[in-house]
């Protein structure tokens, strides 16, 4: 299952990276790579049965405080 996952990303990584390149889009190249990197480690720690947060737990924690300090006001 994990070299299925590796080939398939490898593939989608090597053709968007030659576009970029060709285009010369630094920047969105950059991004990219980060985003890619916490993709592939995500699919391998879901795969693994690693013990990974949810996407929206960490969402949650992030926004909660602003939330609550906009939307709930103290008497």
């Amino acid at each position: 299952m994990i070299y299925g996952i590796t080939l398939v990303l490898l593939i989608i990584i090597y053709l968007e990276i030659n576009k970029m390149v060709e285009e010369g889009e630094k920047r969105e190249l950059k991004v990219y790579l980060i985003i890619m990197t916490i993709a592939v480690l995500y699919s391998y720690g879901t795969i693994l049965e690693w013990k990974l947060p949810r996407p929206g737990s960490i969402i949650r924690k992030i926004y909660e405080p602003i939330s609550n300090n906009i939307f709930i006001q103290e008497k």
